[in-house]
């Protein structure tokens, strides 16, 4: 499977009209093999730096230094957030997979689960996948519904690590969900944040599987992470400086929520999430109000439980709900960097 890029050509063109001369490239991990050829095309014309950091899409375009630093940054691999205020021009080049031929028995786990109405969805990168899957399940007698974006979404069907805008708009009208992806952290998302069961095609095995047992697994790991910040006594309270993650409003509302507990908290603001920071600030437990991967994907790398938002109000009864609720960033504050 190959990756294709939308025109660079074009992105140069933007560039030139903006009178851009320094520029920050940020490439995902799958294309910084082509980091010599990228940046050989883009510095005929301007002053260019590639960002060896991993970013989380396009809701982490860099830092104060960074925007003062450079004109314009070209990110690789993700769709512009439309509701994010960008404080300085952000370039953003969707790499897409091709179509790949998909045979009609693949789609058998979803006539033998009694599935008639299926809704359709996929991270950016598989958006045209998702697209064939449509055309090829309609031909195959299934009802199809690809669901509506919301304002932090480019794409209908589109979802990311942290909005399921588009599983939720469509919920009352299917019987399962088909997720057209990788890996499994965007299903388990997409599951936590419906009741209605979730599928996954994944592309790399070109299979279907429900994704009930992976999810069941998370949520007994992740439960015996939350529990352990029950009795915390200090906090850390975490404002994400990244201009998408940004949620210092909701930030405050936690503080507030931990000292009417009679704990003690603190906040600080971060840009890039180092575990050994909080350890020297000695504290029993953070909660971390910007990407919710760094409290799932990586509160392994912690040695104290790493809560997101969601996660303390239902620990502590702030909100009672008898099911895990996933976190899920819809608005964020506008951060004035200059």
């Amino acid at each position: 499977m190959q990756l294709v890029p939308v025109e660079i050509d074009s992105a140069i063109n933007k560039l030139k009209d903006m009178n851009a001369r320094k520029i920050l490239l940020q490439l995902p991990d799958g294309l910084k093999p082509e980091s010599f050829s990228i940046f050989n095309k883009f510095s005929r014309y301007f002053n260019v730096i590639i960002s060896s950091g991993a970013f989380y899409g396009a809701c982490d375009i860099g830092n104060m230094e960074v925007y003062n630093s450079v004109d314009c940054i070209v990110q690789f691999g993700h769709s512009e957030i439309p509701n994010i205020k960008y404080p300085k021009p952000v370039i953003f080049i969707e790499y897409m997979y091709n179509q790949i031929e998909l045979d009609d028995s693949i789609f058998n786990t979803l006539k033998e689960n009694n599935i008639k109405n299926i809704g359709l969805l996929s991270s950016v990168q598989y958006y045209n996948e998702m697209l064939y899957v449509e055309n090829k399940l309609k031909n195959m007698g299934y009802n199809v519904i690809i669901g509506r974006n919301d304002k932090r979404l480019k794409y209908p069907g589109q979802v990311l690590g942290c909005n399921f805008s588009s599983a939720h708009s469509i919920s009352l009208y299917v019987d399962a969900y088909l997720l057209v992806s990788t890996g499994l952290f965007h299903g388990i998302g997409a599951q936590l944040a419906s009741d209605k069961p979730v599928y996954i095609l994944d592309l790399n095995d070109k299979n279907i599987k429900n994704i009930k047992n992976d999810v069941d697994k998370f949520l007994r790991k992740r439960y015996a992470r939350i529990e352990k910040a029950y009795d915390a006594k200090k906090f850390c309270v975490v404002i994400d400086t990244k201009v998408g993650q940004y949620r210092k409003k909701l930030a405050y509302d936690i503080y507030n929520k931990i000292k009417s507990l009679n704990k003690d908290a603190i906040i600080i603001t971060s840009d890039n999430v180092n575990p050994s920071d909080f350890e020297n600030i000695m504290c029993d437990a953070v909660v971390f109000t910007g990407c919710p991967r760094v409290s799932i994907d990586d509160g392994d790398k912690f040695k104290m439980p790493v809560l997101t938002p969601i996660e303390f109000e239902q620990l502590f009864k702030f909100k009672n709900n008898d099911r895990y609720v996933m976190d899920e960033i819809v608005n964020v504050d506008y951060s004035p960097i200059k």
